[in-house]
């Protein structure tokens, strides 16, 4: 061994590789490194092989890839040999390696020869897929087999159930209908993994016999069949009857398939039967059912009470309405003369087929009317069980199941009706998708008949011609279909738009119905023609379009869903880029907002036009007239702001105001010229009374001894004077002087009082007498106060000038009076006794430019009612020729913030 490997490694008379490449660095080092790189990858690949074994150990040619690994190894060795041999010729060794090599390579080749008809032979990867597709449709179907299963199990009387006996000799009820709650009064749950809870309940005496049942039917595969009773914890007990087929699983457990039916009062009956045949009778005569009893010969034995009824109900002799010991068969074969005889030879027939043995049961339905009454009877005709021989037949009244029967039939004749007669165009198409009917308006609304389009595809090719819009409604439409069938839903409408057979498209709603509840199969199309309303829909988005007013609408989200061309003029933003934002970006202010929380401010902003102020997209201030609309589609609450940009009108609003202020400012200057005299004389008298003070004063100083404290009381009354006199010339100042237009709380009464304070003296002078009649705790108003009194004074002016034409004899008054009204206003009247209005100086009196004065200006009253309407009031008259005038005037009770 020794010596081959010296023979091996023997580098003797050898020489490397390197010469035969000259020693060309660059031609050596190319040799090198490519056989190191493969050399490299040859190792690096049986890694990743061992890896994906050690991995997929279910791979089912582990061998062949540890052959593979193998060459790839060898083959990667020699590779490095090469590189090698450069600088050590051990070629003896590195043929050894190839010879290996391709030992392994030969092998490995013969082998894949042999192994690559089987790996064809597996299943593909598509062809898995489709197994395990197959097996997923499968387990569906089983699936749903189950779930019918159950359904059709919790209808039945029993309880249907799947009982499993382990290896072990445990038990448990995979399946138990729901019946198991009215028969074992448990549930489902309670034995699903130990039936223990169940044999718990099985009566002491039938307990031994139920287990060596179970244990035959396992032994012999043979069908069980038991009747065995069951003790609840109240003493009651209970008789079952279980029935199951046995099969054996493959993890060596037994399960049986069965039913269990509550047979306690079939038991019961039973005991009575065997106490007495008087019981018998009473029960056949407790059936509804009209019974009657033959033998094997056919002679009648025994009938019920409801079968001597009926004879009765039908006229027969008393002597023939038990109709004891008469051959049936022979009455059938004397019937055959009467008008039903086919029934009458069927009964015959299946009378003596069950009485020879030949059928088991006999069942016929068949008319049997009366004079006043149309009826249908069943007849079952059963054998008797026991050692007698003969049959029991019976006959069960149907006409009322009949006459639903023929109702049923009407009503499907009537839908049939109502569909060809209805006017909207509908379609039924078979499980096939062929068509199997349209009704007149489908063919009138689309030109085509059934001949035109016998399938759905047809159809499709024809209503919808563009292939790729084709495409889309059917896919749209099968998507539609098997959502409705798995979520048990309705259908949804599809919008649509169809090419009729002279070419014309018309736009429809698309919906089916379902003829089977989960839309398999038959199913109706039914197509609602909107083209009209489509059109109509297409001339309001036009006027919506084309409308100078912005209307915006928005969901109860305040999230806005459409708006019109208009806006972008209003607030700078196109339509588009405001759906989906929300209102509040255009109007912060909105009154929906702002009543949120008060249905009622929110019912009374509906409606009403309103001024607010919204948002250009430049951050400016747009004022606007707003209207709001309130509608609701399909549950769905929106709202529709009509909105006006109402920059200009403000400004001329605006511009109209100032014009008011300097009337109002030149109209105090006239007033206070025209009350100079009365004011002169009331500054008169504080400054005389400052004169005489003063005279006092200084004779008081010139004395010897001054009485200082005379003197100090004159000079207080002096500074009392001059007081007043400053008083009455300040007001004078403020309110003949032109200011800006500023509001402030007031009450009203303290306003009618600063406005008499200015008048007192000319009402003195002539001799008029002023009465108050002010109502106390009036609420605040909101107001300009220079503007109120110039108002208040213009009235108590006017009055004055009224009240002079009357005689010297009779008493001049004037009565101001202040009250709140009925609809929460201030209202101010200034009543006096003068000659009145005549009717057409009514007409005119608030008219600008008219006067009822010689030297007039016919502007006061204009300018005090503009006054009063720029703080949201009214102003009015009443006057009767010769008892007077009453000028009055409301303002609205208002906060700062404006709101009522």
């Amino acid at each position: 061994m020794q010596a081959l490997i010296d023979h091996l490694f023997n580098i003797k008379d050898l020489i490397p590789h390197g010469y035969c490449l000259s020693w060309s660095p660059a031609l050596l080092w190319l040799h090198v490194g490519s056989d190191l790189l493969i050399t490299l990858a040859y190792y690096s690949i049986p890694l990743m092989l061992v890896y994906f074994i050690r991995q997929r150990k279910d791979f089912p040619y582990p061998w062949l890839a540890a052959m593979f690994a193998g060459f790839i190894v060898a083959c990667g060795t020699t590779h490095l040999l090469s590189a090698i041999t450069i600088w050590m010729p051990l070629y003896w060794l590195d043929g050894l390696l190839k010879a290996l090599t391709a030992i392994i390579s030969i092998a490995t080749a013969v082998l894949m020869i042999w192994i690559i008809p089987r790996a064809l032979s597996r299943p593909s990867s598509a062809q898995l897929q489709a197994e395990i597709q197959q097996r997923k449709t499968a387990e569906t179907a089983q699936h749903e087999a189950f779930d019918r299963l159950q359904k059709i199990a919790c209808q039945l009387p029993g309880m249907v159930f799947q009982f499993r006996l382990r290896a072990d000799g445990s038990s448990c009820f995979p399946f138990a209908s729901e019946a198991i709650r009215d028969i074992f009064e448990l549930s489902p749950e309670d034995v699903r993994e130990d039936a223990s809870k169940a044999f718990a309940l099985v009566h002491p005496d039938d307990y031994g016999s139920i287990g060596p049942a179970i244990r035959k039917s396992a032994r012999n595969l043979t069908p069980w069949h038991h009747e065995y009773r069951l003790r609840f914890a109240d003493g009651t007990e209970r008789w079952l009857f279980g029935n199951a087929l046995p099969q054996r699983e493959e993890d060596g457990s037994m399960l049986w398939h069965g039913f269990v039916t509550d047979i306690s009062e079939r038991k019961r009956m039973e005991e009575k039967l065997h106490d007495s045949d008087a019981l018998n009778v009473s029960i056949l005569d407790s059936l509804t059912s009209r019974i009657a009893v033959l033998d094997a010969q056919g002679v009648i034995v025994a009938v019920n009470k409801a079968w001597r009824q009926f004879a009765k109900d039908n006229d027969l002799p008393e002597s023939r309405q038990n109709m004891l010991g008469l051959n049936y068969l022979d009455i059938c074969r004397n019937g055959c003369s009467q008008p039903h005889c086919h029934e009458v030879n069927a009964a015959q027939a299946g009378i003596a087929a069950v009485l020879a043995g030949e059928r088991e049961t006999f069942n016929l339905e068949y008319p049997c009317h009366s004079p006043n009454q149309q009826r249908w009877f069943h007849m079952n005709v059963l054998p008797l069980q026991g050692s007698h021989r003969g049959v029991v037949v019976s006959h069960e009244n149907i006409t009322e199941r009949k006459l639903m029967e023929d109702e049923l039939k009407a009503s499907e004749a009537k839908f049939r009706s109502i569909i060809e007669v209805s006017p909207v165009p509908m379609a039924l198409n078979d499980e096939q998708w062929n068509i199997t009917f349209l009704n007149q308006a489908f063919v009138q609304t689309f030109g085509y008949n059934v001949d035109d389009i016998p399938t759905v595809a047809d159809w499709q090719s024809k209503a919808y011609p563009d292939p790729d819009y084709r495409r889309w409604v059917d896919t749209t439409w099968q998507s539609a279909l098997k959502k409705t069938k798995q979520e048990q839903t309705d259908f949804p409408p599809m919008e649509l738009a169809i090419r009729c057979n002279n070419n014309n498209i018309k736009t429809v709603l698309a919906s089916a119905a379902a003829i089977h509840h989960d839309f398999a199969g038959v199913h109706l199309v039914i197509m609602y023609d909107i083209t009209q309303r489509k059109q109509i829909e297409a001339k309001l988005n036009s006027i919506f379009n084309a409308s100078v007013e912005g209307i915006i609408t928005f969901d109860m989200s305040n999230i806005i869903i459409s708006a019109n061309a208009a806006v972008e003029a209003i607030f700078g933003y196109k339509p588009e880029d405001l759906v989906g934002c929300n209102i509040n970006k255009l109007m912060p202010a909105s009154p929906k907002e702002m009543s949120d929380g008060d249905s009622s401010q929110a019912a009374e902003s509906i409606g009403q036009i309103q001024e607010i102020e919204g948002i250009h997209k430049d951050g400016s201030a747009v004022p606007l007239d707003l209207s709001i609309a309130e509608f609701s589609i399909e549950n769905e609450h929106y709202f529709t702001h009509i909105v006006r940009d109402v920059s200009l009108r403000k400004h001329r609003e605006q511009q109209d105001k100032e014009h008011l202020d300097e009337l109002a400012h030149v109209t105090r200057l006239g007033l206070m010229g025209e009350m100079a005299s009365g004011i002169a004389h009331e500054v008169n008298q504080p400054l005389a009374a400052i004169s005489s003070y003063t005279q006092v004063s200084l004779n008081l100083i010139n004395t010897e001894h001054p009485d200082l404290v005379k003197l100090a009381e004159i000079l207080y009354k002096t500074q009392q004077q001059a007081l007043r006199a400053g008083r009455i010339i300040h007001r004078m100042r403020e309110f003949v002087k032109s200011h800006a237009k500023q509001r402030s709380t007031a009450n009203i009464n303290n306003l009618i009082h600063e406005a008499v304070g200015l008048c007192i003296d000319e009402l003195k002078q002539n001799d008029i007498r002023l009465t108050f009649e002010l109502s106390n705790n009036l609420p605040t108003i909101y107001v300009d106060h220079v503007q109120i009194e110039q108002v208040i004074i213009n009235l108590i002016r006017n009055s004055v000038d009224a009240l002079l034409n009357l005689p010297e004899k009779r008493q001049r008054q004037l009565t101001i009076h202040s009250r709140l009204t009925l609809n929460n206003d201030i209202q101010v009247r200034v009543k006096d006794n003068g000659p009145g209005l005549d009717e057409e100086q009514q007409q005119k009196i608030l008219t600008p430019f008219y006067t009822t004065k010689t030297g007039g200006m016919g502007m006061g009253l204009s300018i005090s009612r503009s006054l009063i309407e720029a703080h949201e009031g009214t102003l009015h008259f009443n006057s009767h020729s010769g008892k007077g005038t009453t000028m009055y005037f409301t303002l609205p009770i208002r906060r700062k913030s404006g709101t009522r």
